[in-house]
């Protein structure tokens, strides 16, 4: 029996075990060029399976001259592109070209090249792989209930993370080290359950590298020449859970049913960020939403309703186009890392798509930079629309961005006007950065900062002459002055109040200056924004200075220490809410638990603010 072996019984490693089932009945090998050729290709580009192909020709070699049996290699060497084309069949005609020119019988395990054989009528044998014995340990063994993600290395002790994002110890599973043979073992065991498992699939396949997808368990194992030494990372969800655990404020759940369409969910990895974002795909799929998700690896747990995509052909941009065609009301982009992955984020969302995108980031701020020179300033905000920041798997900081015209904060002149970002906190609305540009620079300015910056102290006299003629030009008495340079002045009014001092094409503030002799820079009235001076914020309306803090069974307002023991009654803009009297230390506790505090609660959220003036 003459035999030619095709390139899937060489690399499984069959071919040896089969000659020797076959001693004295064989009388040739005769090997194609192509499956020389093929293999070679594989271990060129570092792919194991040209190794193992390579060990398995010259064990080949070795029992057919111990048996006696001679080795012929024959047909022509293909060329680099038919390699490459191995997939379209050419490489399979010429396997079939050679046993019919040597009347011999192709040794196989791909069933299509069986087929054709049988087709054309040259003889072959199919050789299946047969099932393999289990191994003693499995890759599952390694896991309980705290288990959180696995490292297997060889010369190693495997170490398992337990415990819960934010809170787990990296503990030993045993004190042996890892040998090549146990860790070989485990890599065939898991790529074997991966070819047979529903839900289960080769997430990539480079040189040194695979991914694999265990039902809910992300592989990854790595070996030369990517890594030094065999290694295996295993991680397994260990909770699924819902947005009701999230707590979320009134506020936050209404923006994230109606008007949140470009969200980022932002953390360090390991926080609890792709546990909020399948969570929120659940959500929005409860919510009749249409939603898909786009990640590589394709790991969210999430229900069957949910469609999990990849990125098509190595690259989320062309995922993005069949995005739009299919017009899902969300998608869950897990993770933004390169900058095709941010346009083609930002393409999604143009569209008027929802997103909801994944980021790594120490910080809620630093998401939102990584947008910056990706993408275009200007168009940020119309991108995203909230930023959620998670730490230790809880909602720790939640920003909204908007777009206006305005002098940057620290700036005083009224021609550095310049379209400007602001990111406010989203519960308090309080601008806490300013994003613009500056010469070339883009700039992220920390308003905090800014806002600390003493001002300069103003004579009475001088104080009162500037009040007297702003007077003259407002229907209201609530201003508030700010000393910025020796010739600058900032006031602050209600904001219906501002084209009356600015006037028409500016005159009525270009007067102002004139007669005042100072640059007058003009912002918005909040009374929640920190005052200049004690004096100047009783002034407003007679009302007194007060800080609203949260303790977890308190609601207290703080006042200085000078108005200890008087009365004062607690409102609104709305409504009046209580009258007190204020305690030694300088304070009023509310209890959480009591309908005032609530009511202090509910008033903050929707934007209120709480004033406190004296009974």
């Amino acid at each position: 029996m003459k035999i030619v072996p095709d390139t899937s019984v060489i690399i499984s490693k069959f071919i040896v075990e089969e000659i020797l089932a076959l001693e004295g009945k064989v009388v040739e090998v005769i090997i194609p060029h192509v499956v020389i050729s093929e293999i070679e290709n594989m271990a060129n580009n570092h792919r194991a399976k040209g190794f193992e192909g390579i060990e398995e020709l010259k064990n080949l070699r070795f029992e057919c001259k111990r048996m006696g049996v001679p080795i012929t290699l024959a047909g022509e060497r293909p060329k680099l592109e038919e390699i490459r084309l191995a997939s379209s069949g050419e490489l399979d005609a010429r396997i079939r070209d050679v046993a019919r020119e040597h009347d011999a019988v192709v040794f196989t395990s791909d069933k299509v090249l069986v087929s054709m054989c049988e087709v054309e009528g040259i003889p072959v044998e199919y050789l299946k792989q047969m099932p393999k014995k289990k191994p003693l340990v499995r890759i599952f063994d390694f896991f309980d209930e705290q288990t959180m993600s696995v490292h297997i290395r060889e010369k190693v002790a495997p170490q398992a993370k337990k415990g819960k994002p934010g809170n787990w110890q990296l503990v030993k599973i045993h004190e042996n080290p890892t040998t090549h043979k146990e860790i070989d073992e485990l890599i065939l065991d898991i790529l074997s359950i991966a070819r047979v498992t529903p839900d289960s699939f080769v997430e990539m396949d480079e040189p040194g590298v695979k991914v694999i997808q265990l039902e809910s368990m992300r592989i990854v194992i790595a070996q030369p020449p990517f890594s030094d030494a065999l290694e295996i990372t295993a991680v397994k969800p260990i909770t699924k859970l819902s947005l009701d655990y999230y707590k979320l404020s009134p506020n936050l759940l209404e923006r994230l049913k109606k008007r949140a369409e470009g969200v980022l969910v932002a953390g360090s990895p390991g926080a609890g960020k792709s546990t909020f974002a399948q969570a929120l795909a659940d959500f929005y799929a409860a919510q009749n939403k249409t939603v898909k998700t786009v990640e590589k690896p394709r790991d969210l747990q999430v229900g069957p309703e949910v469609s999990q995509y990849t990125a098509l052909a190595g690259d989320f941009r062309k995922t993005a186009d069949i995005m739009l065609l299919m017009r899902p009301d969300f998608v869950i982009f897990d993770e933004l890392r390169k900058t095709p992955d941010f346009e083609a984020f930002a393409d999604m969302r143009l569209s008027g798509i929802g997103l909801v995108g994944v980021i790594h980031s120490t910080k809620a701020i630093e998401a939102i930079q990584r947008f910056i020179g990706r993408i275009d300033l200007g168009m940020i905000p119309s991108i995203l629309d909230t930023v959620i920041f998670i730490e230790d798997g809880e909602i720790c900081d939640v920003l909204e961005l908007k777009m206006t015209v305005k002098v940057p904060s620290g700036m005083q002149e009224r021609d550095l006007a310049r379209p400007v970002i602001e990111v406010r906190d989203f519960e308090t609305h309080k601008l806490k950065y300013d994003i613009f540009v500056f010469g070339e620079q883009v700039s992220v300015i920390p308003v905090d900062s800014v806002n600390t910056q003493k001002s300069l102290p103003m004579q009475p006299q001088e104080k009162k002459e500037i009040e007297r003629i702003l007077r003259r030009q407002t229907n209201s008495k609530q201003f508030r002055i700010t000393k910025l340079s020796k010739n600058s002045i900032r006031v602050e009014v209600p904001e219906d109040e501002i084209p009356l001092l600015i006037g028409r094409k500016g005159k009525t503030i270009t007067e102002l200056e004139k007669k005042i002799g100072m640059r007058i820079d003009v912002k918005p009235l909040l009374y929640d924004d920190e005052p200049t001076d004690s004096a100047d914020k009783a002034q407003l309306q007679d009302h007194l200075p007060v800080d609203i803090r949260f303790t977890k069974t308190h609601v207290v307002l703080s006042f200085q220490e000078d108005l200890r023991g008087i009365n004062v009654e607690i409102s609104t803009n709305e409504k009046a809410l209580f009258q007190g009297s204020i305690g030694k230390k300088g304070e009023i506790k509310i209890e959480r638990a009591t309908s005032i505090a609530r009511e202090i609660i509910r008033m903050i959220n929707k934007g209120e603010t709480v004033y406190a003036k004296q009974k």
